[in-house]
């Protein structure tokens, strides 16, 4: 099989055409092979569930690496429509809270528990004392479990938009738990995500944007599912520890850290 033009690429992936109606998603050589069995495992029980992703058809090896071919989508990722139509902003966000709602079912296919995980990741950070991180494993116990589809990584950047709807992908990191601990981690995202080397009134726009985006996107999921906004905020404690261990920018670490050592402060 040839591998067509490369169309896109991320950290763990490089993106391919493939036919008119598919893509190749590539892994980089040192991602282990459980991970994109366990990635292909999940999606296609998650395209049997959902009509909102894009469908699975085959694992492979390529020039001695790892891809997934994958239904290929026409349209922008929901990042991309924001930046050409800022305008959009409210539409947008509120289109990312009904489609994080729309995901979140019950389970009935094998995933990660999104506790065991979040401990799992707590653990690997050198940069949280073993006292914090016993701490935060009580904490964690504390909240409230489930067995609801969670994303892991529900953000515009993973939503395409086509013609008719969204089209959510990247579902790697997908875990079964209580909802509102994926509601949690994306608002952490948006929080505490660092802006890229931009002039100054650069990031003062996009600042301006993404603030608004969420406040946006959070007001209208609790409009129409009923969480109250502490709900959402119990779990972003344990969500900002575990991103910890996540490749991102030393300065949104050192952000996380300090929000972390404030909530550690306010618990019991």
């Amino acid at each position: 099989m040839e591998k067509g033009k490369l169309i896109g690429q991320g950290r763990t992936a490089e993106v391919f055409e493939l036919e008119q109606d598919k893509i190749l998603k590539l892994f980089r050589s040192g991602l282990p092979k459980t991970v994109i069995e366990k990635e292909y495992e999940i999606s296609a029980s998650i395209c049997k569930k959902l009509d909102s992703v894009p469908k699975v058809y085959e694992l492979l090896e390529i020039d001695n690496r790892s891809g997934i071919i994958y239904e290929r989508i026409s349209g922008k990722t929901m990042m991309k429509v924001i930046a050409i139509k800022p305008w959009r902003v409210k539409k947008e966000a509120q289109r990312l809270a009904e489609l994080h709602k729309s995901i979140q079912r019950k389970v009935d296919f094998e995933l990660p528990n999104c506790k065991t995980r979040l401990k799992d990741n707590i653990s690997k950070t050198e940069l949280l004392e073993d006292d914090v991180k016993a701490r935060l494993y009580e904490y964690i116990d504390r909240l409230k479990d489930d067995n609801i589809l969670c994303h892991g990584d529900f953000h515009p950047d993973n939503i395409l938009i086509t013609k008719n709807k969204g089209i959510i992908i990247d579902w790697m990191t997908a875990t079964e738990g209580n909802q509102l601990a994926d509601i949690a981690r994306t608002s952490v995202m948006f929080k505490f995500g660092v802006i890229p080397n931009k002039m100054f009134i650069e990031r003062q726009i996009i600042n301006f944007i993404r603030n608004k985006f969420y406040l946006e996107y959070i007001k209208h999921y609790i409009k129409i599912t009923g969480a109250s906004i502490q709900q959402i905020e119990q779990w972003e404690l344990p969500v900002a520890a575990a991103r910890l261990t996540e490749w991102i920018p030393q300065n949104e670490k050192t952000a996380l850290l300090k929000f972390i050592k404030i909530k550690m402060g306010e618990i019991k």
